[in-house]
């Protein structure tokens, strides 16, 4: 997964749903984060009415349209890890961003330490 100042693209979407559902969002407000996220009302309606209640592929319609750089997903930071925590944020799922956020930083430190690893024993 990148890094959250980098874009995601449609090839993480599971990357990022794993990443929501270890950080404990809550798939039933897929909706509202759509919004925050900068997809339109008729797009998320659309979604709504081919999925009806089925609240996980509604969830990861949403994603999907996020991550396709759908509506005024760029107006509002592009698809990456930092927009998705504002937008996290925005909708009072404080805990959620935090967890997301100490995720990724934990991802990055790992990464860091895979790549000097990998430095070390080509020498």
């Amino acid at each position: 997964m990148a890094t959250s100042q980098n874009c995601l693209g449609v090839d993480d979407l599971v990357d990022v749903l794993d990443l929501l559902k270890r950080c404990g969002f809550p798939e039933t407000k897929w909706h509202q984060l759509g919004l925050r996220l900068g997809l339109r009302k008729n797009t998320l309606d659309a979604i709504e009415m081919k999925y009806h209640s089925d609240v996980y592929r509604c969830m990861t319609e949403c994603l999907s349209q996020w991550l396709s750089r759908a509506d005024n997903v760029d107006s509002r930071g592009g698809a990456n890890l930092d927009s998705l925590s504002d937008a996290l944020r925005s909708i009072n799922e404080t805990a959620v961003a935090e967890t997301l956020s100490e995720s990724t930083m934990h991802n990055c430190i790992y990464m860091y330490i895979i790549t000097i690893t990998r430095g070390c024993h080509l020498h």
